[in-house]
């Protein structure tokens, strides 16, 4: 059957065709016609809220039984899309249900406005798929780099790049239950988003740079926010998000890491009460605090040199948590 014949088939199982109902009523007896008619009568009704029809026998599709008595299970009701212009026929997405542990997931991050700096509100809450593409662009435009020696592949490699950072973020939207991601929104456009991966959850490639962070804790990772609205408040309350959602899951310490140059995040989570763990520091290689000295290092700037990491951690109890 051609897409056009199936996209015919199932619109036109709201009404079917006149001339099918004529010759379906020359072929049948006239007991059987009564039956077959009463059934098309309701399939036309049913039709109105969705219910699927074939002809032979009407089954709602939330019911439990079909007029000929056999049992239907419950389940979605399906809708279709319909593009008149482009002449399509698809079925919508239907959203599945949440597991419990993704349930509890989502309930930690209370969705809430908060009043910014300079004039205006900002929309604190877990991240939808809807915003995943334009997640995508924030975080590429924020993190993507190129040596000097790529700099004639760097279109195919940030394609590559952001092909694979669309699909995490999708994972942890859709499917993931050991992380959470959190975004910030002004009215309809998103402007930044945070990452929080739960005790022993996949960290995606965190969980390699040094000093290490504990597996066994939570960690926050990928703060971001639009340069465009910087200054603004934006990037202390994607964090306070994500200690109150690993507050409200139980947990009691939140780490996190930044780079040796990246003094604008630093800045933030030291507002935001974050340290240096003495017992970390105190293990600092040589090499490691060689990096932090390389952070001026103008071969840092171009990427040529690994400038290393910070790691920071922060003690959480919701009373110290602004609601």
């Amino acid at each position: 059957m051609s897409t056009t014949t199936r996209a015919t088939a199932v619109v036109g199982a709201a009404r079917a065709p006149r001339v099918g109902r004529a010759k379906a009523r020359t072929r049948m007896p006239t007991d059987k016609s009564t039956t077959r008619r009463a059934t098309r009568a309701n399939a036309s009704d049913d039709a109105e809220t969705g219910t699927a029809v074939d002809g032979r026998k009407s089954a709602s599709i939330r019911g439990v039984t079909t007029t000929t008595g056999e049992a239907v299970s419950d389940g979605p009701r399906p809708m279709l899309m319909v593009d008149l212009a482009a002449g399509t026929v698809k079925f919508a997405p239907t959203k599945r249900q949440k597991s419990q542990a993704t349930a509890k997931k989502d309930q930690a991050v209370k969705r809430v406005s908060v009043e910014m700096k300079t004039k205006g509100n900002v929309v604190i809450g877990v991240l939808e798929e809807e915003d995943v593409d334009d997640a995508t662009n924030l975080v590429m435009d924020l993190f993507f780099k190129v040596r000097p020696q790529d700099i004639l592949a760097k279109n195919r490699l940030r394609g590559e790049q952001a092909k694979r950072v669309r699909m995490g973020l999708l994972d942890g939207v859709k499917t993931a239950e050991d992380r959470i991601l959190i975004s910030a929104k002004v009215g309809n456009v998103l402007v930044g988003i945070s990452e929080v991966s739960l005790p022993n959850g996949n960290r995606y490639g965190a969980d390699k740079l040094q000093p290490r962070a504990p597996r066994d804790k939570a960690y926050l990772s990928d703060v971001c926010v639009s340069p465009t609205q910087r200054g603004r408040g934006i990037g202390r309350q994607l964090v306070l998000a994500a200690e109150r959602a690993m507050a409200n899951m139980g947990e009691t310490i939140l780490y996190t890491h930044t780079k040796v140059d990246n003094e604008a995040a630093q800045i933030l989570f030291e507002k935001c009460g974050y340290e240096e763990p003495p017992e970390v520091k105190a293990k600092l290689t040589s090499a490691q605090i060689a990096q932090r000295s390389s952070k001026n290092n103008p071969f840092a700037k171009l990427g040529l040199v690994e400038v290393g990491h910070i790691l920071l951690a922060k003690p959480l109890t919701n009373s110290d948590l602004p609601p």
